[in-house]
């Protein structure tokens, strides 16, 4: 099956279903993102998650 034939198939589904497909397919753009993210600034990113919610991460290491 090629890439071509996947789009047209995924433009014909019902709009409730093209959604998600996006939604899959955004996962997979986070986690590529991440997963080629240099170590400084996924620590500088993880550091600025954790000072803004520090109180949820004190309650999730309960």
């Amino acid at each position: 099956m090629t890439a071509r034939i996947v789009i047209e198939q995924i433009k014909a589904l019902p709009p409730d279903e093209r959604a998600k497909v996006i939604d899959v397919i955004a996962e997979v753009k986070l986690l590529q993102a991440v997963s080629t993210m240099n170590p400084r600034t996924f620590e500088e990113s993880a550091k600025q998650i954790f000072d803004r919610h520090a109180d949820v991460m004190d309650k999730l290491s309960q």
